[in-house]
């Protein structure tokens, strides 16, 4: 079930991640930590229609932390 949803969604979330880091190399690391995290919590997503949004959730979720970590290394 991960390798169908990685086919389907893993270029349109790259672009997406893409537009937001503005790094190609930084938008593949978070990626990997998108269906890292998909692969831990699969399980939890009670509506499989959601699949998407929840995909997106993630996304948007792990570019925050991206920005966090950039801004606390800076301050140190």
């Amino acid at each position: 079930m991960i390798e169908e949803i990685y086919h389907q969604f893993a270029q349109q979330l790259l672009k997406f991640i893409v537009t937001k880091v503005g790094d190609l190399s930084i938008a593949e690391d978070i990626l990997q930590e998108v269906f890292i995290q998909v692969i831990k919590k699969i399980d939890t997503l009670e509506n499989k229609t959601k699949l998407a949004p929840w995909l997106y959730q993630i996304c948007r979720h792990k570019i925050i932390d991206y920005y966090r970590l950039k801004k606390l290394s800076t301050v140190s």
